[in-house]
């Protein structure tokens, strides 16, 4: 279903062995007066997940609301609500959600628009202004010094995710699908290199907020070329350190790189397949593995390898 797009973007999901980002939409910081969420409040959220992913939006509901009193703030999470709010015929509480998914920074403007999930909203007036509201945060993650080089960048990812959702579809079993992946990841990482000679790593003052994750995205995929991958990394820690990039990119890149070089990986976001099931690769130090996460942003291991779970298989129709 259509709200499976803002989920794979707030997730970084979506490629052949690593699950990395599609677009994602950076998270705006939760508001000040915003509790922490709790452990039970996120049990709860993944809960209304998995009911919503299964059609069973009335049920899902109550989780949500529940989640929300417990401190969830999690931009794709408030979007499901609003969906499954709006499937349920509750206009008035879809409404509300919109208004929270607009305060969390959701700047998916083009998807909101036309997303049919939210038909039964779209023509109250109160729609028309939280669209305004997601408009300006679109705008704000695409405030840019260069804005020639942002769009580059931008289609460059499009192109990117339209061939990782196409050979995804297929299971990565068809083979002109996944060739033209490859190609595709060859040609932007020889574009990657020229950038990064030219203007070193896209920081959000020079390319915005979305076309540097889209940088990211592009590296993070370079996986032919794992010595450029590795050239980047001190790039993207600059940038980190400024201010300039961030934090849970870092963490993805660095567990791709040491991943590539047959190492345990340190935040636990890469996973692969074993006997049919998808698993997180080796972790070095397992036992604090969700202190790392925390500290860089992400959720726990468990509620991670779940939401990965219920993604791919929505993805691959349940198989």
């Amino acid at each position: 279903m259509n709200r499976l797009i803002v989920r794979l973007a707030a997730l970084s999901l979506l490629s052949a062995c690593a699950h990395s980002a599609s677009s994602e939409t950076p998270a705006a910081p939760a508001a000040a007066t915003a509790p922490a969420p709790t452990a039970q409040a996120r049990e709860l959220a993944s809960q209304a997940e998995a009911l919503a992913m299964g059609g069973k939006y009335a049920e899902a509901l109550p989780l949500y609301r529940q989640a929300w009193a417990g401190g969830v703030r999690d931009q794709g999470i408030l979007y499901d609500a609003a969906c499954a709010a709006a499937l349920e015929g509750q206009k008035a509480e879809a409404l509300t959600w919109l208004e929270r998914v607009a305060d969390a920074g959701f700047a998916m403007t083009e998807h909101m628009k036309q997303d049919p999930d939210l038909a039964s909203v779209r023509e109250d007036p109160a729609f028309a202004r939280v669209l305004e509201r997601v408009a300006a945060n679109d705008a704000k993650l695409n405030a840019a010094r260069e804005p020639e080089l942002r769009d580059e960048l931008l289609r460059m990812m499009d192109e990117d995710q339209v061939a990782r959702r196409a050979a995804g579809a297929a299971n990565f079993k068809d083979t002109a699908a996944n060739e033209r992946m490859k190609a595709i990841d060859v040609k932007n990482t020889a574009r990657m290199k020229e950038i990064l000679a030219q203007v070193g790593w896209p920081t959000k003052t020079l390319v915005g907020e979305r076309a540097s994750k889209a940088a990211w995205l592009l590296v993070q995929h370079a996986d032919l070329d794992p010595a450029f991958q590795k050239q980047c990394l001190p790039l993207l820690e600059k940038a980190v350190a400024n201010g300039e990039g961030s934090e849970k990119d870092l963490a993805y890149l660095t567990d791709r790189i040491l991943v590539a070089d047959g190492k345990p990986q340190r935040y636990g976001t890469q996973f692969h397949t074993v006997d049919g099931k998808l698993v997180p690769r080796p972790i070095e130090d397992e036992a604090h593995v969700d202190e790392r996460r925390a500290s860089v942003g992400l959720g726990t291991m468990a509620e991670y390898t779940e939401q990965m779970h219920r993604m791919t298989s929505t993805i691959s129709g349940g198989k």
